[in-house]
């Protein structure tokens, strides 16, 4: 397995979901959601996910984690903290409903759109793969609230493999083999899974994108 050596220009997958879900001031704080869509560009990628175009709208990696927390909090509270968030527009896009629970960035590296989230996993409440994947390919990793994680790749509207890493020769895709998981059988920590993912697809988000403004979506888990 490759090691992924820090650079300036980028950081390992493990090493930026963690940086996200530390900082979280919020129990839910150890989930996340990754997405890598092939040929996508980010905002399809938002709008396959729920978005309307429209409610778009750029965000840093603090301002968005900062609203996730904001709105689960029991009292709301103002973000004039945020000096550079044009608050008003965030509330008229929805992102300051209490029932927003997600707020997904997307981005985009060597061919592929990534879409990232923490402190809640959105992915994981949703049948996301098929419209996600419908003429490309999807990879995508998530560990939700009550620890549970899921990989998944899928080509063209057909999940190829969908399994716990915990658990890796219990697979419900249709074709298990696709994503040549190591064959050892044995359960894989989420660090493992995301240096595996690395290694075989050449997959890694930018150092940059914390701090850049990349396009985000108000998702929500209980919409219909």
């Amino acid at each position: 397995m490759r090691l992924v050596i820090e650079s300036p220009k980028m950081y390992s997958v493990w090493g930026r979901l963690c940086s996200y879900s530390t900082r979280a001031r919020s129990p839910r704080s150890t989930s996340y959601s990754l997405i890598f869509c092939e040929d996508l560009a980010p905002e399809e990628v938002l709008e396959r996910l729920g978005a309307q175009r429209e409610s778009v709208f750029p965000l840093t990696r603090i301002e968005a984690q900062e609203i996730e927390v904001r709105n689960a909090s029991d009292d709301l509270y103002d973000l004039d903290h945020l000096d550079d968030l044009n608050v008003e527009a965030a509330e008229e896009l929805g992102f300051l409903r209490r029932e927003t629970d997600a707020v997904v960035r997307a981005g985009s590296v060597e061919g592929w759109a990534f879409a990232i989230q923490a402190s809640t996993s959105y992915i994981s409440a949703r049948n996301y793969a098929p419209t996600l994947s419908r003429g490309t390919r999807l990879i995508a990793v998530s560990r939700d609230v009550n620890a549970m994680q899921r990989v998944e790749y899928a080509v063209d509207g057909r999940v190829l493999s969908s399994f716990d890493p915990g658990i890796p020769g219990s697979d419900d895709g249709a074709e298990p083999s696709a994503l040549a998981w190591p064959s050892d059988g044995e359960g894989m920590s989420s660090e493992q899974v995301l240096e595996h993912l690395e290694s075989q697809f050449g997959l890694w988000v930018g150092k940059d994108s914390e701090e850049r403004r990349l396009p985000a979506a108000a998702l929500s888990t209980t919409d219909q």
